[in-house]
């Protein structure tokens, strides 16, 4: 009796523990969709200073603007795991396979509307990331209930983060060239010049086709 009991008791916090992450998943999509709405203006406010550069969005390109999702999750990731009494190994691998989701999806739901549309808008754009939060949100919560073993795969997710990391600082100055990294306003690469005729751009573009 008493094991069933205890193990009841067990149940039921683990209930309790899966209830209030879904409300701070919730939570967190407000958070994240506020928080990016600053940092692409980031580059801006701090007059394109070394800030801006690293967390913020230089130009309107996919990569940038996925940036400027990744660092708001991060840190609600941080403030959840601060909250929540869940066992850290597999919080920080459950947020690493969801960091890794949310970028990937949002980047092919942006290259899916790219086909047709060649423009992009801040509707758009808004849409989309609630989408791909949204999705996120779901999966990690599955993740994070599953019998999901994070013993062998915890140092492997810490790499992983490690490694989004370096991409993180290290695309925006030295941007490869493919289309997510491309400015779909100049059609340039990476930090774009201040004094830049971006109306001499967009006819030369124009007249090219």
């Amino acid at each position: 009796c008493l094991h069933e009991l205890v193990a009841g008791d067990s149940s039921q916090w683990g209930e309790f523990v899966l209830d209030k992450i879904k409300k701070l998943e919730v939570i967190g999509i407000f958070f994240t969709l506020t928080m990016s709405v600053f940092f692409q203006n980031l580059y801006q406010i701090f007059h394109r200073e070394a800030i801006g550069i690293m967390f913020g969005s230089v130009n309107n390109s996919i990569w940038e603007i996925s940036k400027t999702l990744i660092l708001p999750y991060f840190l609600w990731s941080m403030i959840e795991l601060l909250i929540l009494t869940t066992p850290f190994r597999k919080f920080v691998l459950c947020k690493t396979l969801a960091i890794y989701f949310l970028t990937l999806t949002y980047i092919f739901l942006c290259l899916i509307f790219s086909v047709f549309s060649p423009t992009s808008t801040y509707l758009t754009e808004f849409i989309l990331a609630v989408i791909s939060l949204s999705i996120t949100a779901f999966l990690f919560c599955k993740a994070f209930s599953s019998s999901l073993n994070p013993e062998h795969l915890f140092v492997p997710s810490v790499f992983m983060l490690l490694l989004l990391a370096t991409l993180f600082f290290s695309l925006t100055p030295f941007p490869p060239r493919l289309f997510i990294f491309m400015d779909r306003t100049t059609q340039l690469y990476g930090i774009i010049p201040e004094n830049i005729d971006q109306g001499a751009i967009v006819l030369d573009t124009m007249y090219s086709f």
